[in-house]
């Protein structure tokens, strides 16, 4: 890799940093900060690259095109299903990140990808953290093994908005009855809420909680992890195989 190339990554790495604060600390990113990294790609690469090219300017403005379709695509299917929602903020991250790109149009895709890759390993490693620590939760063998994929068992007192409930309680005969969430809320403060008000002054120590992690840290390790695999030649060999 040409070392011309190392201000836009070092640059997209700062601001993937800060954004991801933003979205630890807010829940939201500032997608100011995303147009900022655009413009300054643009124009470095304009000034010092691309110059007059033609060719390179085409390049460069047919990976924007492919990347925003790959985008807008996720975008829809988002609104289709709550399955495939991928936050708007993420998103808009993906096609900064085609803004920078120095590699090849396939890069911001790849990043995304690797990304869920990651996304799908947190189960296991939930799993083998309760494992190890032999949190079994009472309920059947299905459900039970659906709790240790998802989550940990922490005390209500304890949890924050970065952690949907997989339990929910409600009054029965006089009686306090749970069950399980089959799907994490994105936005729980109003169910973890609700779970306080039921079980106040009842003898619960913990409850089942999912982590809501969010998905920019996985970006920004996907976009470290990708650059490093381009950097040594290893994306491009992998590539070459198959085109």
């Amino acid at each position: 890799m040409d070392y011309i190339f190392l201000p836009i990554i070092i640059f997209s790495i700062i601001i993937l940093l800060h954004i991801t604060y933003q979205d630890i600390r807010y829940r939201e990113i500032n997608i100011l900060s995303l147009f900022i990294l655009a413009l300054f790609s643009v124009l470095y690469l304009g000034f010092f690259v691309f110059k007059d090219s033609f060719i390179l300017w085409k390049g460069y403005l047919i990976q924007l095109l492919v990347t925003f379709v790959f985008v807008f695509i996720f975008y829809i299917l988002g609104k289709i299903s709550y399955f495939t929602y991928i936050g708007e903020g993420d998103l808009y991250t993906i096609l900064a990140l085609a803004f920078t790109n120095v590699f090849d149009m396939y890069f911001p895709m790849f990043v995304f990808f690797v990304a869920l890759v990651l996304t799908l390993l947190i189960p296991i490693g939930l799993f083998v953290y309760n494992l190890l620590l032999r949190n079994y939760p009472k309920y059947s063998f299905f459900k039970s093994v659906y709790l240790m994929f998802l989550g940990i068992p922490l005390s209500i007192n304890k949890v924050t908005n970065f952690y949907s409930p997989l339990e929910k309680f409600e009054i029965k005969d006089d009686k306090l009855v749970s069950n399980i969430i089959f799907m994490p809320n994105i936005e729980p403060d109003k169910d973890i809420k609700k779970i306080k008000a039921i079980i106040k002054d009842k003898n619960i120590l913990k409850i089942w909680f999912s982590p809501l992690i969010p998905f920019i840290i996985l970006i920004l390790v996907s976009y470290v992890l990708m650059v490093l695999l381009y950097v040594f030649n290893v994306i491009p060999d992998i590539i070459s195989i198959f085109i």
